[in-house]
């Protein structure tokens, strides 16, 4: 990542998150729009889907209002370069929402599976922002959030939604602006 240009990144009005991700592919990414959409009409929400460029799975990652220093991106970028783990499928088995009833609230894919590569990988991150000083939630459920709704939301089953993970992402999103830049992004398997 060397001569890039990280200006943009580092000088932003509001809160800023910065964290690593699961991204699925533009074709899996684009199902789970189609599937976002489905689940909108079926049930009833007025909220629209995020959108297939913002579908992630989060792993960890912190938060600054301003930014962050470009050391911190740097000791970011050798946080993702120092994870070695393989590729795997992930998979999602029901949706759920999040929020005070009244008050805009996730819709998320969620899974009652487990993965334990997934874990490891999340763990992994985690301990490695700590020591490098980050401050990070040690509690983590794996989800992805289609859309925003400020209609209640119950806990359907729904076919399993699943796509390959072959690398993950850290991920700069300025709060209320509904994009998601992608800093660097590291493959997963052999390297």
């Amino acid at each position: 990542m060397a001569g890039r240009d990280w200006s943009k990144t580092l000088v932003a009005p509001g809160w800023i998150r910065y964290f690593f991700a699961l991204v699925p592919p533009p074709e899996d990414a684009a199902a789970i729009d189609a599937f976002a959409h489905d689940l909108r009409s079926s049930h009833d929400l007025r909220g629209w889907p995020i959108g297939p460029e913002r579908y992630h799975v989060t792993l960890c990652g912190i938060e600054r209002y301003g930014g962050v220093a470009s050391e911190e991106i740097a000791a970011l970028e050798k946080v993702g370069a120092s994870m070695v783990a393989s590729g795997f499928t992930v998979a999602f088995d029901r949706v759920a929402g999040h929020g005070k009833p009244g008050d805009r609230q996730a819709i998320f894919l969620e899974t009652s599976l487990t993965f334990p590569i997934l874990d490891r990988l999340q763990g992994r991150l985690r301990r490695e922002m700590r020591a490098r000083g980050f401050r990070t939630p040690s509690k983590f459920g794996p989800h992805l959030t289609l859309l925003y709704d400020e209609c209640p939301f119950s806990r359907p089953m729904v076919p399993p939604v699943s796509f390959p993970v072959r690398e993950f992402v850290l991920v700069r999103s300025v709060h209320g602006a509904s994009c998601h830049d992608h800093l660097a992004r590291w493959p997963l398997g052999d390297r």
